[in-house]
């Protein structure tokens, strides 16, 4: 029944919007150490920055002499433009049954992983605002990025601001899985095609291949 739930939380990348492709996110990295003043990067840094693995890439303050926190600020502020230009050029798409946004009654809301400026971004030039009610991702510290999920603080924080635990998680990841079971409340995976091989931890609540599917399986 569609009262079952007070509100459905949505994941942004492979749910609304389709995956930013991993060469973006290292050019953008790329050039966050050319703003640095380092031209030719290790490799090995570049992968770790483009996949956001914080412990790894804590490496740049030995080995260039380059603050972390630093370097992650920059990288985030390279990270959220190129994203914004893909999305501009229709590089980064919204997937179709997004439509379906409009058959769920209830409260929405977005938290993301994704750079909270890149998030903004998305809902804004989509038109999708009406939809949702609150509107988050990350932080762009290390900080920030070190409460990404499958830590709960940004889904708590938009709990706390929906004012219910009476809720929905729907993403397209096992961290997703987690997040809501740490958060307290209901999952759904969207097993998307890039999702058609992915293995679950843990058993979420729901699982469906699209958002019409979810939509019609709350309306049950």
């Amino acid at each position: 029944m569609t009262g079952t739930y007070d509100a459905v939380v949505f994941d942004h990348d492979g749910v609304l919007v389709e995956l930013t492709e991993m060469d973006l996110l290292r050019r953008a990295a790329r050039a966050a150490f050319e703003s640095h003043g380092v031209s030719d990067p290790p490799e090995a840094l570049v992968e770790h920055a483009a996949n956001g693995e914080l412990d790894d890439l804590a490496r740049v303050e030995d080995a260039l002499d380059l603050s972390l926190a630093d370097y992650w600020a920059t990288r985030e502020d390279h990270a959220v433009a190129h994203q914004c230009d893909a999305i501009e050029s229709g590089a980064k798409p919204l997937y179709d049954d997004v439509t379906a946004l409009a058959d769920l009654p209830h409260r929405k809301a977005v938290v993301s992983n994704n750079q909270h400026e890149t998030v903004r971004f998305v809902v804004d030039h989509y038109d999708l605002a009406d939809h949702f009610e609150h509107v988050v991702g990350r932080d762009p510290t290390v900080e920030g990025a070190r409460r990404r999920k499958p830590e709960p603080h940004y889904l708590d924080a938009a709990l706390d601001e929906l004012g219910t635990r009476d809720a929905l998680y729907v993403g397209d990841s096992p961290k997703d899985v987690e997040v809501a079971h740490r958060a307290g409340v209901d999952s759904a995976f969207l097993r998307r095609d890039h999702r058609a091989d992915t293995v679950l931890d843990r058993e979420p609540t729901y699982e469906v291949e699209t958002l019409t599917a979810l939509a019609e399986r709350l309306a049950d």
